[in-house]
């Protein structure tokens, strides 16, 4: 849990300083939607800048593209997307909460579903449902 606590100090920290904001904050948010402020848009975009320019310009083995991701879903089946990525999900019944299920195995250190614990509610989790990193 000490993670989570200095998260959600970074996160107040971004937001008092002009970071970042939750998207619709006025209206309730969003659930992971966020907008950046004056110095969050600097800081975006200076990131971005280093990454391309380490990963584009510096390597003989990588072109730049810069692609939709709202796409025919033909193409996503082409590209292997479809067949081959999925994240299974698993619902907490408790807080209702879905969370990937390799990374409860990975943070629990099993496979076996009744081991498996919720890490809001430590409680057990119900099977996997089918989710898509599309």
């Amino acid at each position: 849990m000490a993670d989570g606590n200095l998260l959600d100090k970074l996160v107040s920290l971004a937001k008092r300083r002009g970071y970042i904001f939750q998207s619709s904050e006025i209206y309730g948010g969003t659930g992971s939607v966020w907008d950046y402020g004056p110095l969050g848009v600097e800081l975006k975009r200076n990131v971005k800048d280093t990454w391309w320019r380490s990963m584009v310009h510096e390597r003989d083995d990588i072109e730049g593209l810069d692609a939709a991701i709202l796409m025919h879903p033909r193409v996503w089946e082409a590209s292997g997307h479809v067949e081959e990525f999925t994240d299974p999900l698993v619902e907490c019944r408790n807080c209702t909460g879905a969370f990937r299920e390799d990374t409860l195995q990975a943070e629990s250190g099993t496979v076996e579903m009744p081991s498996l614990r919720c890490p809001r509610a430590v409680s057990p989790a119900s099977g996997p449902s089918q989710g898509s990193s599309t």
